[in-house]
């Protein structure tokens, strides 16, 4: 399977990235490569990155480097009931499709290399954009319900935070078990916003929004485009904090802490610490 490299765009530039193995993937269409050819880097050059794909040479500008992926080969042992969680968009060859982020499982390995699922689709030989898929990040698990969660938080604090565990608590349909080394230190994060304010919104902390330097110079500066421009612009962004403040308000208090236990009903879901 291919391990994918998380690497910024300036580091896609400097050969010293590249391991000695590594697999550049194709995510979109770059000239004559096409979405999920792999190549070999073969060099550096000013413009972009040339890639050797197929015994040609594909020259990646550097403004289209984000489509392009440097992974790793990694050797897995794949068996029929395994899970595996897609990590790419692609159209197969068999015709279907195949997202980013599904959950899907092995019915059998062809002898071509192919993997044939238990839904009817047949992953190619050249697709190994996957991953083992018995467990997934908080962010991976968004759209998705099962009937019981396993949780493990290692309770580092950037990690962690009342949106990330909203979506976290709210993926089982009958429960949630939650492992975490702190229970403390996990109580405290989850009471934590992970929303990350504006400019002005800072500035809004210190002085009323519509009084202070930062929004009258602005209004005063949206002037020049007509008064009813910079009203509507002022009133636009005021209603959008209420509403997300609002919206802050409504998860944390569907948030439950942990160690707070309620009654439970039947049918209903329960967390179990």
């Amino acid at each position: 399977m291919l391990d994918k490299l998380d690497l910024t765009n300036a580091q896609k530039r400097d050969a010293r990235f590249y391991p000695p193995d590594a697999v550049v993937f194709f995510n979109q269409k770059v000239s004559a490569a096409q979405p999920g050819v792999q190549g070999k880097l073969a060099g550096i050059v000013k413009v972009g990155v040339l890639i050797e794909v197929g015994g040609k040479f594909v020259t990646v500008p550097n403004k289209l480097l984000d489509r392009i992926t440097l992974c790793e080969t990694r050797e897995v042992n794949l068996a029929t009931g395994d899970r595996l969680h897609l990590k790419a968009n692609r159209k197969l060859q068999s015709g279907g499709r195949v997202t980013n982020g599904e959950l899907v499982t092995v019915q059998a390995v062809q002898p071509d290399g192919g993997i044939k699922l238990t839904d009817g689709r047949a992953l190619d030989k050249s697709f190994r954009e996957f991953l083992p898929g018995y467990a997934v990040t908080s962010y991976g698990s968004q759209g998705k319900t099962v009937d019981y969660v396993l949780f493990s938080d290692s309770t580092i604090k950037a990690a962690t935070n009342a949106q990330q565990w909203y979506v976290t608590i709210s993926r089982g349909r009958r429960g949630v078990r939650i492992f975490t080394p702190d229970k403390e230190q996990l109580r405290e994060n989850v009471a934590r916003s992970g929303h990350r304010p504006l400019a002005l919104e800072l500035a809004g902390d210190f002085v009323p929004r519509r009084s202070n330097v930062l929004w009258d110079h602005l209004h005063g500066y949206l002037l020049r485009f007509g008064r009813h421009a910079a009203d509507m612009f002022c009133h636009l962004k005021t209603t959008q904090r209420k509403n997300y403040q609002q919206k802050q308000n409504y998860e944390h208090k569907n948030t439950r802490m942990l160690g707070e236990r309620r009654q439970r009903g039947r049918g209903q879901n329960h967390i179990s610490i």
